[in-house]
């Protein structure tokens, strides 16, 4: 494959903008297209009229048609109120059961969103109050303190504000002491501010020993203290989007049960905006909609609408070569880019003429990206790029024109060979989920796209229990972008409480049971419905909602496996354009039972919703004229790249490892210059990096991964600083100390290995969750192993469940050990055992008791902590250590900077390392993995208690066995526990610069028979190194990394930028 085809093969034209995209700057977020002027005059305008303590910026609706980019507007919006000072909430719509509860949570997700400089908009908002103050320095000092006790932090500020605006602090004070816990390091404080702001009072006691005067106040009074506080540092945009399937006519009434009748969602929004206008302080709200969709809120409010929002502003249509041009370059220059591919003009493939052919008559970015995507992908499928010069609509291929590629037979081998018996297991829906969840992809590539409709698999987030297992949208453009929804849920359980808690969930998440129109939701079962009347009730609303039962077909699993083996095998062999053809063509899902049962095969045409057609009509005759039909594309004329340099040696060709038994650390100071290697059996047996600032600390630990990777070992890298998310990255320019064999090592570097950028906490990138019990079921008999995983489970649920004394600690224990002795489950399975504790399950009095209340803060920690509700995938190990080319070895980088505090990112490493406890011990590797941990002190420190100090000597202790080593780096000589230090075999100190790390430093290396009395003066890249059979600790200079390390860290917008460059679960 040319490097052309190569970048266009990673070039992104989606013209699906989501919520989340709003938060993220990527390149296309420069692109302001035809309405960069409206951005510019909604922006003064907000600043104008926002600048009064109690000012009421009139609202402002932005209107246009369907695919105009109001999406990709809002994100502007937002970029530039942050550039001018103000602050941003994104208020979502979506299950408006309670708008200001909505509301209340909308402004506590906004303000935990990372802004440019790297801080929350939280951190921000309170920095400014501060500085109004004249105490900001202090104040974030005091923050900065590990230890320091938060309220002390908020009574010098509640002084403050007294003295600024006593009636309003009086009111709100608990408003800012919630906002300021938030930020806390304390992870229990920050949880319940977090419960406490959205309205729940999940522990009194807690509560006033944080010096909270009052339970929590109605939601819309939350919003109103937010608003004040956030005023007092700058103006805030409120701006709602993707409302229109909320003010849809189908739903305005929707009936909730036979008898009572529900105010519609578009009622409840459009009260809720009006309200909105007088709540909040130093504030406009802009909304954005079809203008049908306007008219339709207006209706519900007439008079007060005309007082608090001005006359809509019409989104123009790209009709300027210059904005067709810009928006395609947009997205073609990161691909371009990412593999040092010169096009031989920023547009190319897509010539000037075709974008000024397209000026007038193509009037959508939508259209216009999905034209450049089906041509993209036609290229793919012809193995030449060919310049375009007329984005003419790309005709699909005629229904029967099968390509003659051979996966008709290859999937009717597949068929016969599928093993399909431990599929559906009671009790587990993991397997069933997983090949679901891919199946869904597939039926989605086997749906043509076009200009008046198209299908998305929206896998809902794999969390550990998630509400469903595939979403399948379908989006009709030419009725005004609506959706119609099919939901899947795969339900083996058979325990009641297990059963209903699990088809709850589904039914929320669907829709189905709040009566949304064109919502569906297929229920994935074999074994008959558990018994039981609370369990009958809830399948009858289930069933009366809308709900069907399919229990899937042996044969139709057959196809199902036959389909994702032969997609893995596509990918690996690098055809997946060719197999893509393939199942557009012959759509195999489309003739099982499965799909027709769910009313999938034929796909749906039309929705079916009662109104659509005139809401419809009123749209369409508020839009311009269509444009003519298009002359179908001239032939083109092929384009080749100029002759190629010869080809790089192929990853999928280069071995599993580079046959060498050690990896080169660097060459010794000392006639001579030997050099100096590691031992790839030593690397089990754990390394430590001690080193300070300047020293060479972070491209030591760099190389030292490069090296293990091109010797065929994996590794996970936990990156706190963001100075390892671009291990990914090649050289823009061959660095002058790099001999020959670095050059050469470079180039297999980023041929055979595949660097992943994860982001917990980030979903613009690869979020990535893990589960919070460990995998009781998957250890083996050993019992000291099984009480291991106990102690850790109990450390990491203890702080959550409230576990403060003896008592409720050795409850904890003994229903961890009975829930252990039991297979385990999920978090959700544990808090209910709590919940109903069994009798004689422990001697202690009044143990249930005890169980039920720490099951009750459990529920809240839930509620109101991200990461125990997963919002992205839940992987295990395997996925983070493997991919899917067995030629490629995986480096898993896990950037925590979406993680705000140290809490957060203990509670998120700790489950990390219960995890791999637990799978290593299943998966024993003979060739050698690698856990890497930078800034290991603040998970593992020597001098202070943290959440992931325990589990992490546990698996320090016990990995060694298995082959899963670890290597620790830190500034600080003694800042990483002496159990783990003294667990590491090979170790390496470099240049230190306080007093006081010199002098811990050189008592290191002298008890070890070694003296560095120059450890100060070491220059960068010089180590002092031992190891096994090395001697007494001698110096050695460390080259450079093979990867890009400029001086400077990326920014988190551009780790996300990283994250998304690897499709991270492929």
């Amino acid at each position: 494959m040319t490097q052309a085809l190569q970048a266009l093969r990673v070039a992104d034209f989606n013209w699906v903008r989501s919520l989340d995209s709003i938060w993220i700057d990527d390149g296309t977020s420069d692109n302001l297209g035809p309405n960069g002027d409206i951005i510019e005059q909604v922006v003064q305008e907000f600043l104008r009229e926002t600048l009064g303590p109690a000012s009421h910026g009139r609202g402002v609706p932005l209107t246009g048609h369907a695919g105009i980019g109001k999406t990709h507007f809002v994100g502007q919006l937002r970029r530039q109120v942050w550039e001018n000072g103000g602050w941003f909430v994104l208020l979502e719509v979506m299950g408006l059961t309670d708008f200001w509860r909505n509301a209340a949570l909308s402004y506590i997700t906004s303000l935990l969103q990372p802004m440019a400089d790297g801080r929350r908009q939280l951190e921000a908002v309170l920095a400014g109050v501060a500085r109004r103050f004249k105490v900001e320095k202090e104040v974030e000092t005091a923050f900065s303190i590990p230890n320091i006790e938060a309220r002390k932090i908020v009574d010098v500020l509640v002084k403050g504000l007294m003295r600024h605006d006593m009636p309003n602090t009086l009111k709100h004070q608990d408003v800012f002491r919630a906002m300021c816990l938030l930020r806390s390091n304390d992870i229990d404080s920050a949880g319940l501010a977090h419960a406490w702001l959205q309205g729940y009072d999940a522990d009194e006691q807690a509560r006033a020993a944080l010096g909270f005067l009052r339970p929590p106040p109605p939601p819309v009074d939350l919003v109103r203290g937010m608003s004040w506080i956030m005023s007092i540092a700058g103006p805030t945009m409120v701006a709602i989007d993707q409302i229109d399937g909320v003010v849809n006519p189908s739903i305005v009434s929707a009936r909730v049960d036979d008898d009572t009748l529900n105010p519609g969602l578009g009622e409840a929004l459009a009260a809720g905006l009006l309200e909105l206008y007088d709540v909040g302080y130093r504030t406009m709200t802009v909304v954005t909609c079809l203008f049908n969709s306007w008219q339709a809120l207006q209706r519900t409010g007439l008079t007060p609408f005309a007082q608090r929002y001005r006359e809509p502003l019409n989104l123009r249509e790209m009709k300027d070569p210059a904005d067709i041009r810009s928006l395609i370059v947009s997205r073609l220059a990161p691909a371009y880019e990412s593999l040092n591919f010169t096009p031989p003009y920023p547009s190319w493939p897509f010539t000037d003429k075709a974008i000024e052919a397209a000026a007038g008559v193509i009037t959508t970015p939508r259209t216009i990206l999905m034209r450049c995507d089906a041509l993209r992908r036609r290229w793919i499928e012809a193995g030449t790029v060919t310049e375009c010069d007329e984005l003419g609509e790309v005709v699909a291929r005629p229904e029967g024109a099968s390509p003659r590629n051979g996966f008709a037979q290859d999937l009717q081998r597949h068929i016969a060979a599928a093993e399909v018996d431990d599929l559906i297991v009671a009790d587990d829906d993991g397997k069933l989920a997983g090949l679901l969840r891919e199946v869904f992809e597939l039926y989605a590539r086997e749906f043509e796209p076009d200009e008046s409709s198209d299908l998305e698999s929206r896998g809902d987030p794999a969390q550990k229990v998630p509400p469903l297992h595939g979403r399948l949208t379908f989006t009709y453009h030419a009725e005004n972008d609506r959706e119609r929804h099919f939901c899947f849920r795969a339900l083996e359980h058979t325990h009641a409480i297990s059963f209903q808690a699990r088809l709850r969930a589904a039914l929320t998440a669907s829709g189905i049971n709040a009566k949304i129109a064109d919502r569906h939701l297929v229920l994935v079962r074999r074994s008959p419905i558990p018994g039981g009347a609370k369990t009958r009730q809830l399948f009858e609303l289930f069933e009366k909602s809308g709900g069907v039962v399919i229990d899937p077909a042996d044969a139709d699993l057959r196809v199902f496996v036959a389909l994702r083996q032969m997609s893995q095998q596509a990918l690996a062999d690098g055809r997946s354009a060719e197999f893509e053809s393939w199942l557009r063509a012959d759509k195999p899902l489309f003739a099982t039972q499965f799909f027709k049962q769910a009313g999938l095969s034929p796909p749906p045409a039309t929705p079916t919703v009662t109104g659509a057609q005139s809401s419809a009509a009123t749209d369409k005759a508020a839009a311009p004229p269509a444009p003519p039909p298009e002359a179908a594309p001239p032939p083109a004329t092929t384009v080749r790249d100029p002759a190629p340099a010869p080809p790089r040696p192929s990853a999928a060709a280069a071995p599993a490892s580079t046959g060498s038994d050690s990896i080169p650390v660097g060459r010794r100071i000392a006639v001579g210059g030997e050099a100096v290697a590691v031992p790839l059996r030593l690397l089990p047996r754990h390394t430590a990096i001690i080193a300070g600032s300047g020293s060479g600390k972070t491209v030591l630990l760099r190389r030292i991964v490069e090296e293990a990777a091109l010797a065929g070992i994996p590794a996970i890298v936990i990156d706190p600083n963001n100075d390892l998310s671009r291990l990914g990255d090649p050289w823009p320019s061959r660095p002058d100390s790099f001999t020959d064999e670095d050059d050469a090592k470079a180039q297999r570097y980023a041929d055979k290995v595949e660097v992943v950028v994860w982001t917990p906490g980030v979903h613009g990138g690869n979020p990535l969750f893990l589960p919070v019990m460990p995998d009781f079921a998957g250890l083996g008999p050993d019992k000291d192993e099984r009480q291991q995983a106990t102690e850790m489970a109990a450390e990491t649920l203890g702080p959550l469940a409230g576990a403060k004394n003896a008592l409720q600690r050795g409850v904890l224990a003994e229903a961890l050990r009975h829930f252990a002795a039991g297979g385990g489950g999920e978090l959700q399975d544990f808090i209910a055992l709590l919940s109903e504790l069994p009798d004689g399950l422990s001697p202690i009095g009044n143990a249930a008791k005890l169980a039920a209340g720490m099951a009750d803060q459990l529920h809240a920690a839930v509620a109101t902590n991200p990461l125990l509700r997963a919002d992205g995938p839940v992987l295990d190990p395997k996925l983070l250590f493997f991919g899917k080319d067995p030629a490629r070895v995986r480096l898993s980088v896990i950037n925590l900077s979406g993680l705000a505090t140290d809490a957060a990112r203990e509670d998120f490493v700790n489950r990390l390392q219960m995890a791999l406890f637990s799978w290593i011990k299943r998966h024993p590797s003979k060739t050698g993995l690698l856990y890497v941990i930078d800034e290991a002190q603040t998970f593992l420190p020597s001098q202070k208690p943290a959440l992931s100090l325990g589990s992490g000597i546990k698996l320090v202790a016990q990995a060694r066995k298995y082959g899963l080593g670890m290597i620790v780096a830190s500034q600080v000589p003694r800042g990483i526990h002496n159990q783990i230090v003294s667990n590491c075999t090979t170790q390496f100190n470099g240049k230190q610069s306080a007093p006081a790390t010199i002098a811990a430093a050189q008592e290191i290396i002298e008890a070890s028979g070694g003296r560095a009395d120059d450890i100060g003066k070491l220059k960068a890249g010089e180590f002092y190194f031992a190891t096994e059979g090395s001697g007494k600790p001698g110096k050695i200079k460390t080259p450079i990394c093979l990867s890009y390390h400029p001086a400077n860290p990326p920014t988190p917008d551009e780790v996300v930028r990283l994250a998304r460059r690897v499709n991270a679960t492929a």
